[in-house]
């Protein structure tokens, strides 16, 4: 009899009956109205985006007459070059921060004299891609050199001396000079 006493009490709890399973979802059976909605929608934004990437950045009109003076790289780097050594890094003693400015100095005149993102890359790539772009081998060896030295300050903690540390500049300088776009042409 503890059987059927168990079957009776498991009818209702508290009060509440049972309730039947729900039923399952009906999906609908065309799904074809989704998938070319998604896919205009997809493409509207490819477009979209297509146009917006290609749109050339607008510039400004120049009267006839005048010149658009725009320094050669050659000058913009000499000028940063002297920047340097007038400031009072050396003074401070702040080496790493005197081997970064020559560092980036370098790698900035070679981006605009050559079209080689510099800056972007590492020492090795850099100077794989000054070869292919055919600058003289002696050229790249004192790039080489010099960005090795510039490496070892910031990265090694390596602590030239000040007469070393202008010699970097006149290093560089050297490279521009050996580089530089003729006046003439």
């Amino acid at each position: 009899m503890s059987v059927l006493t168990q079957i009776f009490m498991q009818g209702a709890v508290d009060g509440q009956s049972l309730r039947d399973i729900k039923p399952p979802l009906e999906v609908p059976q065309v799904l074809l109205l989704y998938f070319i909605g998604a896919a205009v929608l997809l493409g509207f934004i490819t477009v979209s985006a297509w146009f917006y990437l290609r749109k050339k950045p607008e510039t400004l009109p120049v009267s006839e007459g005048e010149a658009v003076d725009t320094p050669l790289p050659h000058e913009v780097a000499y000028k940063r070059l002297i920047a340097i050594e007038t400031s009072d890094l050396l003074k401070r003693g702040d080496m790493e921060t005197y081997y970064t400015e020559i560092a980036n100095v370098l790698r900035e005149y070679i981006r605009a004299r050559y079209q080689i993102p510099a800056l972007a890359l590492t020492t090795t790539a850099l100077l794989q891609a000054m070869l292919r772009a055919r600058i003289s081998a002696q050229c790249v060896g004192r790039v080489q050199q010099l960005l090795a030295n510039c490496d070892m300050v910031k990265f090694a903690t390596y602590q030239p001396d000040r007469s070393e540390a202008s010699d970097r500049v006149a290093d560089a300088r050297w490279i521009v000079d050996e580089t530089k776009i003729s006046d003439a042409s």
